[in-house]
This record gives structure tokens, C-alpha cells and sequence, in this order.
């Protein structure tokens, strides 16, 4: 994709990414259910990225100089170990994904996943480790988080409290929040490779042997994979890896374009849009309410006003 797309592209594309997002959720969830455990069905789903991040960098020279820069880095100092541990936050969003998507469906999950990351970025602005250093919060963004927290609540009450259990919303809300650690220490990684083949492929390959490890003493343990899908019927349940790495390739792209507040709202409207058809046509999800659509609504307006630039309070 190249960096000099029309902004009306670049929207669309981005958009695109959000709704991809959502299809993730879904087959993560699915897939969960298909294999029986949730560690299963993550491990799958990052092998399948990890195989992805493995044939770009071999046919990107960038992603190679990178990991020689990556190595400099770590002799010298500038990256910390625990720096390349990014990956573990998109472990917590997947395997929140297997565990939580067949329980309150793809649009509740969108929301409180939101809801956290909008928490968590409230606190890892506040320190150094984000790469750009301090973003102090601002009376909008903390007032907008609290009208995505609302959305989310409405969205858990409203006509639904009684399909699922109400601690399932506080899985993907503290996968939400984790992600904002992991957006930091990838985008260390990526400042001092100078590649984002480098940082993403670090990502994969953390998280992905994370939970190849979890994966194997749970079967030790006596919780083997149920059966592995079905081949080509039940293939789509395989590539929520592929759809982080497009996820992750095409919001690098358009984030020029767009900038990060534009971007992320209509990340999000791409989103919650996918997220609510999928509800609405996949079989057997939980019941999309009116008190899910007003949820939406009240999530989307809490976005728009934590997003607000600076210099429009």
C-alpha cells in the first residue's frame, strides 16, 4: 500500500482494518469452541501470524537489518529485555477473544475492549514508556472514558444481563487496557529497528512461544485440543493471525494520511459495525438489543470526545 493514498482511501481502508478486527473476534471465538479450550485456539491463531511475519521478512531486507539493529540495541542497552514483551498483550486479546466472543458475542466484546484501552492509555501516557514519552491526561479524555465505561454497562444491562454472566465484559476490558502496554513497547521496538517488519514479527514470535508453552501443559495436564477444524470446510477459523497482521499493516500505512485521531475512529466505527453485523447474521450469537445499540452509540460518542484534539477544549 502506498503512503501517498487519497484520504477518501485511506478511510476506506481503515475502516476495513476495524471491521477485519471484528471478523478476528469471531473466529478466534469459534475456534475456541471447535478445538474445546481457549489456550488451543489462541496458539493457533498466533501460529497462523507468526508463519505470515516469517515469510515477510524473508522477502523484506528492511525486516533483516532490523533484527541486526534490534541485537546493537540490546548489547547496548538502549532496548531492555522485558522491551520485546509486547507480544504478551496480544495474547491477552486473543485468548479473550476464544474465551469471552461465544459467551456475550462480538459487539459486547468491541466495547469493553475499548473501554479498557482507553483506561490503559490513560496510565501508560502518564509514564515514559510510550515512545514519544509523557501525554499528560486531559479533562476530555478522562470524561470521554467515562462515557465509554457507560456505554459498555448499558450494553451489559440492557435486555442482556441475563445471557451471559456480567464478569465476561471485564475479560476483554482488561485485554483492552493490556494492549496499550503492548502498543508501547512495539513502538520502542520499531523506533530503535527503524522497522515495523522487525517490531511486528518480535510480537509474534513472543506471544506465539508464550503460548505454545501454555498450550503443551495444558495437553500435559490433560486438556488436549478436542479435534483441529475441519479441512477446507472450517479453514476461515485459522486466520485471526493473518487478520492482526493486515490489522497492523494497513493502520502503519494510513495513519500517515489520516493522522492517529481520525484513524482511530474510524478504526473503531469499522469496528463496532463489523462487530454488529456479524452478531446479527451469525448463528447462534447472543441476541443483539436495543440496549446494545444504544451502548454502541454512547461508545462511539465517548470515543469521538476522549479523541479530541487539544486545542478544541
Amino acid at each position: 500500500m502506498r503512503t501517498d493514498l487519497s484520504t477518501g482511501l485511506a478511510l476506506a481502508a481503515t475502516a476495513l482494518a476495524g471491521l477485519f478486527m471484528a471478523f478476528q473476534s469471531r473466529a478466534n471465538g469459534t475456534l475456541a469452541e471447535v478445538v474445546g479450550t481457549g489456550i488451543h485456539a489462541a496458539t493457533l491463531s498466533f501460529a497462523g501470524g507468526m508463519v505470515v511475519m516469517v515469510i515477510a521478512l524473508a522477502l523484506v531486507p528492511a525486516g533483516r537489518r532490523g533484527f541486526r539493529a534490534l541485537a546493537a540495541a540490546l548489547r547496548s542497552g538502549e532496548l531492555r529485555w522485558w522491551m520485546l514483551t509486547g507480544g504478551l498483550g496480544g495474547v491477552s486479546v486473543v485468548v479473550a477473544q476464544a474465551f469471552t466472543v461465544p459467551l456475550i458475542g462480538v459487539s459486547v466484546f468491541t466495547m469493553a475492549f475499548v473501554a479498557g484501552q482507553l483506561a490503559g492509555a490513560l496510565v501508560v501516557d502518564s509514564t515514559e514508556l510510550p515512545p514519544g514519552g509523557r501525554t499528560p491526561a486531559t479533562p476530555a479524555r478522562l470524561l470521554g472514558t467515562l462515557v465509554v465505561m457507560t456505554g459498555v454497562v448499558v450494553a451489559s444491562w440492557g435486555g442482556t444481563a441475563g445471557a451471559f454472566p456480567l464478569w465476561a465484559p471485564l475479560v476483554p476490558f482488561a485485554s483492552g487496557a493490556l494492549t496499550t502496554v503492548q502498543q508501547a513497547l512495539n513502538g520502542r521496538v520499531k523506533r530503535t529497528t527503524a522497522s515495523a517488519v522487525t517490531a511486528t514479527t518480535v510480537n509474534f514470535a513472543v506471544g506465539g512461544t508464550f503460548l505454545l508453552a501454555c498450550s503443551a501443559l495444558a495437553w500435559a495436564a490433560g486438556a488436549p485440543p478436542a479435534e483441529f477444524p475441519a479441512l477446507p470446510g472450517e479453514s476461515w477459523m485459522l486466520v485471526g493471525g493473518l487478520v492482526g497482521v493486515l490489522f497492523i499493516g494497513i493502520t502503519t500505512t494510513t495513519v500517515q494520511r489520516l493522522g492517529v485521531l481520525l484513524l482511530s475512529l474510524t478504526s473503531l466505527f469499522g469496528n463496532l459495525l463489523g462487530s454488529l453485523v456479524l452478531d446479527l447474521v451469525f448463528p447462534g450469537s447472543p441476541p443483539v438489543t436495543p440496549g446494545t445499540l444504544v451502548g454502541m452509540a454512547i461508545v462511539l460518542a465517548g470515543v469521538t470526545l476522549a479523541s479530541w484534539p487539544k486545542g478544541a477544549e
